[in-house]
């Protein structure tokens, strides 16, 4: 599988994000909240949300970006397709790669069996 965020990809209707604040169940990792829905798509869809609380706007770019390249490189372990929206944590930006990557999967890995 490819190593590509398409635009297909990304959630970026504002219908779509308040879909899933109501409808979307709820994992609280340690650096990252994650708020996910089954969808009817047949591919998985991605947002990150980095509020002013977790930092400057470079502190904010770098959350998301850390955050999409996750998405993006473990697509393959969402077995089911489902909307995505991550809600940073402050820590996360200073957080080392290794901790945030097993932190994503242990989230997906629940996520995926509790669906």
């Amino acid at each position: 599988m490819p190593e590509t965020l398409r635009p297909r990809e990304r959630i970026r209707k504002q219908n779509d994000f308040t879909a899933l604040y109501k409808k979307g169940k709820r994992y609280r990792g340690k650096y990252f909240i994650i708020i996910n829905y089954p969808n009817e798509l047949g591919y998985s869809r991605f947002a990150v949300v980095a509020s002013k609380k977790t930092g400057s706007a470079v502190k904010r770019n770098r959350i998301k970006r850390r955050m999409r390249a996750l998405f993006r490189r473990n697509k393959n372990h969402l077995i089911i397709p489902m909307d995505l929206i991550a809600i940073a944590k402050a820590d996360l930006f200073s957080a080392p790669w290794k901790d945030l990557e097993e932190d994503y999967l242990n989230a997906v890995e629940i996520i995926t069996r509790k669906h």
